[in-house]
């Protein structure tokens, strides 16, 4: 009897030292959860429910890592475009403020009062511009916006574009010529809108910069490329230095030619933003006369 209470005693004794062990081990492991590293606390080689829980952890800190990092990245993305948005609109309000305090002098002549009024129109028609395409890459970026990429005929989205830009274009004198590969229609899974919107800021871009261009002609054409339907503007604009390629499609990155254009650098960036997020890209090379931009959309 004194033999089977000894044992009963050592059982016990080790059984509370056993359990005592197991909670320190699974304090070490939330310790490891709260602070999202990942450190072994029980062996991974033992098939052990401690260790399928372990691994679940594991499984649960790098989930809750990402996650983190990308809400990083989001609120960078958000400095940057308040950061962007704030040195845009310095401008346009800095003008308004100056040229309305000039019209409350009495002394202006007629010719100085067309003239403030004109700068302050075009200020407004800015920060109209500025503000609209910041809403457009704030909600895109922000994820306010999900891309609703259904099966679409791409000529139809194209022509939608091309009825956008047409005003402008015989305002500008510029003649769009329209070359489709008609053996195939070419159907693709993106965001008729929004690839609409992306294919009129590269119009925009080219009729924008023809002013001065001998040959007004743009060609937008639509071809078949392996696995990507190619939709590319050709302008006759003067080519694009190389140095500036990799910058053109940046935010708010306007290249040399642009001093006295409209525009404030969001166009080509937006239509970038809008390929990448339907699992396309973009491209824009050098022809003899001037540029080739294409946007490539996943057949």
């Amino acid at each position: 009897c004194l033999f089977l209470d000894g044992m009963v005693y050592w059982l016990h004794r080790m059984d509370r030292s056993y359990i005592t062990g197991v909670v320190q081990e699974l304090s070490d492991l939330l310790d490891t959860l709260m602070e999202l590293t990942e450190r072994e606390v029980f062996p991974e080689t033992e098939d052990t429910m401690l260790s399928k829980l372990q691994g679940n952890v594991v499984k649960l800190i790098r989930r809750m890592r990402h996650q983190n990092e990308v809400t990083r990245q989001d609120q960078e993305r958000m400095k940057g475009i308040i950061s962007d948005l704030s040195h845009q609109l310095k401008t346009p309000l800095a003008n308004l403020k100056m040229y309305s305090r000039f019209l409350q002098k009495e002394e202006l002549s007629e010719k100085q009062y067309r003239e403030y009024v004109d700068i302050i129109c075009l200020s407004v028609e800015r920060l109209n511009f500025l503000s609209e395409n910041m809403i457009k890459i704030s909600r895109l970026e922000t994820g306010l916006i999900h891309l609703k990429c259904q099966k679409n005929k791409i000529s139809e989205t194209v022509l939608k574009a091309v009825k956008d830009i047409y005003p402008k274009a015989r305002h500008m004198g510029c003649e769009i010529i329209y070359r489709e590969d008609r053996e195939k229609e070419l159907w693709a899974q993106f965001d008729a809108d929004w690839t609409a919107e992306a294919i009129f800021n590269m119009l925009d871009n080219a009729v924008k910069y023809s002013e001065n261009a001998q040959n007004k002609s743009i060609i937008l054409s639509v071809r078949k490329l392996g696995l990507f339907a190619e939709i590319s503007v050709e302008d006759q604009n003067g080519f694009i230095p190389e140095e500036e390629k990799n910058r053109i499609f940046q935010r708010f990155y306007r290249g040399e030619n642009s001093e006295g254009k409209e525009g404030i650098g969001l166009g080509l960036y937006l239509t970038r933003e809008i390929a990448l997020r339907q699992g396309g890209y973009v491209s824009v090379k050098a022809t003899e006369q001037g540029n080739i931009f294409s946007i490539y959309l996943r057949l």
